[in-house]
């Protein structure tokens, strides 16, 4: 009996547990169906902005980005100020947006507020972006939804965009940039000797012009 009614507890639990996996599988499927309701009442709009594809290392430029429900693409790419290439694209919106612009080898400050409260009308977001060094870099441009999830705001990533930069140096700001760098060193180990080479040879040059001087 005691071994029956071993087997009949186990038996027990081993019923209990599918109905135990079926509650956090509903529970999981009811919060992904929220997550899908919200995203499909999204309205679509679109959003815009400029794209350079070299910058000059001592150049600070700025990346633009406008989004609205209600614009379209050209009035919303007309809108976009700064260097580089428009480019525009449907995207869904929601009433509150965050958009985020990184990548190494820049520094890179926000102009507007990251993450803002989006209207009926243009909603526009800038930094201001300085290369730190020559190269190959890439931005990227990250735009989310910031979307209410049983009492609490998180973000939806609706975006990603990615954009190789070339950054430029002239010759003159590569000689000035090694003058700046190693000027200490060029003084005095090539151009002091150098100097004081020319004086030599110049004063010794106007000894050998001297007349001679009369003898008594």
């Amino acid at each position: 009996m005691a071994v029956d009614g071993v087997i009949a507890g186990s038996a027990s639990d081993a019923a209990a547990r599918p109905d135990q996996g079926t509650d956090t599988e509903t529970e999981t499927s009811t919060a992904t169906q929220i997550v899908d309701a919200i995203l499909s009442q999204l309205k679509l709009g679109n959003v815009a902005f400029n794209a350079p594809t070299t910058i000059n290392i001592e150049d600070t430029v700025s990346i633009h980005v406008t989004l609205s429900p209600s614009e379209t693409a050209a009035v919303l790419e007309a809108r976009v100020e700064g260097p580089g290439e428009k480019v525009s694209l449907p995207l869904q919106v929601s009433n509150n947006m965050e958009a985020r612009l990184s990548g190494e080898g820049f520094r890179i400050v926000p102009v507007t507020s990251e993450r803002q409260a989006v209207s009926s009308g243009v909603t526009d977001w800038i930094w201001d972006v300085t290369p730190l060094n020559a190269g190959r870099h890439t931005l990227t441009l990250t735009i989310d939804a910031l979307i209410d999830v049983n009492g609490e705001t998180v973000p939806r990533t609706l975006r990603t965009f990615r954009k190789p930069i070339q950054v430029e140096v002239t010759t003159t700001q590569r000689v000035s940039g090694l003058l700046s760098e190693h000027g200490k060193w060029l003084w005095t180990t090539l151009l002091v000797p150098i100097f004081g080479w020319m004086a030599r040879k110049r004063s010794a040059r106007n000894k050998s012009a001297a007349p001679p001087a009369n003898e008594t």
